[in-house]
This record gives C-alpha cells, structure tokens and sequence, in this order.
C-alpha cells in the first residue's frame, strides 16, 4: 500500500494535472480525494463510469474519491491520465 501511495503522490506532484485538481493529503491508506477545479464531482463521476468504466466516489460538489488500494502500481498513472481525460471531454462539451 505505502509503495501505491507514493506512485499516486509522485503522479499528482508532477504538476500536469494541476489546473484541473488539487488532491487532499492522504497517507498510505486506501484511497485519496480530488478536489475538483473546472466540473462537477458528480458529472464527472458518471462520465467516467459510463465512458471508462472507472468507479468513483463524488464528495459534495468538488470532492472525488479515488480507491488506489485495488489497482496495481504499474496503472496508476493510466488511472490519473484517464481520470483527466474525463475532465477534459466535460470541459470540451461545457465549451459548445
């Protein structure tokens, strides 16, 4: 869990998802929470089920929930660049 943990933290500390999220402190637990910047957490949250089949928990309007805990080390940065991903396609639709 702690090598999970500190993949997450170093994916989230390099800076590219920084307009879009900032994350909550979290240790080598289960699970951490995005604080969304640009969408809903809800929106998102269904977008990502239906067009990525990733699960995830909406915290309030901003807040997601992501488990860590059951995806394997070497997809972490897929997970994070597909959550992103998510985030984008709802910025791109707000647009038109």
């Amino acid at each position: 869990m702690k090598g999970r943990a500190n993949k997450v933290k170093s994916i989230l500390d390099s800076g590219k998802f920084n307009e879009v999220w900032e994350y909550y402190p979290f240790n080598s637990g289960y699970f951490m929470c995005l604080k969304l910047k640009t969408v809903d957490a809800e929106t998102l949250r269904v977008h990502l089920l239906d067009q990525y089949g990733i699960g995830t928990i909406a915290l309030g309007e901003t807040d997601l929930r992501v488990a860590f805990s059951c995806i394997e080390e070497v997809n972490l940065e897929e997970l994070f660049e597909t959550i992103f991903q998510g985030v984008q396609d709802l910025q791109q639709v707000a647009a038109k």
